[in-house]
């Protein structure tokens, strides 16, 4: 998934809390949430069916399985989670994103923008909505607009490396290469993966475009 904001489902959320204890256990939870984000998706997917058999009403165990999803390649198993998600909480903004997401993925960039929106709506201070928006806006070649949209994802989460390279992503297609430049290398020193993609589209080897 090229640029695709991961949604990063942190245990730091709003509302977290205030769930009740029958409908979750946070500690578990937030075990199986590290393993989902060091990588090991197998192990992640069958924990948390595990875990969602014993607590179906946790909204956000939904979204990461959701994610879990995602990431291996299964959208509609990703979009059975999410609108479950949502079905539990209509404000779980992750679940929100990550519709978004799998519409940008199908190309439909309207109903994408839609979710997005929505999570913003929900929470204006979302950072990772506001970087998928970018790079909708990358994708129809409304370059002004994409880094507008980058750079207010990168103000509320300076520190995701995904948000990072997308703002630098966006810093290229507006022809700013010395800002390109510096927001790659700092997506590099914060983990980012996928630098040589992003060179990539640098040398026009590639590119985000439809």
């Amino acid at each position: 998934m090229v640029l695709g904001v991961l949604v990063a489902v942190l245990l730091a959320c709003s509302g977290l809390a205030d769930l009740p204890k029958d409908k979750g256990d946070r500690v578990r939870l937030n075990e199986i949430s590290i393993e989902y984000l060091d990588g090991a998706l197998e192990s992640a997917e069958t924990r948390l069916n595990v875990y969602l058999k014993e607590y179906p009403e946790d909204d956000l165990a939904w979204t990461i399985l959701g994610n879990v999803y995602d990431d291996l390649s299964r959208p509609e198993d990703a979009r059975r989670c999410y609108e479950q998600s949502l079905a539990l909480n209509p404000q779980r903004m992750e679940a929100l994103t990550g519709l978004g997401i799998l519409h940008r993925q199908e190309s439909n960039y309207d109903l994408a923008m839609e979710y997005y929106g929505r999570a913003v709506k929900v929470d204006p201070t979302y950072a990772p909505a506001y970087s998928s928006m970018a790079v909708i806006a990358l994708k129809r070649e409304q370059d002004v607009k994409a880094l507008e949209y980058a750079r207010r994802g990168y103000e509320l989460d300076p520190e995701d490396p995904a948000i990072v390279a997308n703002l630098a992503v966006a810093y290229h297609y507006n022809n700013d290469f010395e800002k390109r430049d510096k927001y790659t290398n700092e997506a590099e020193q914060k983990g980012y993966g996928k630098i040589a993609r992003l060179k990539e589209i640098y040398r026009g080897e590639y590119t985000i475009r439809d």
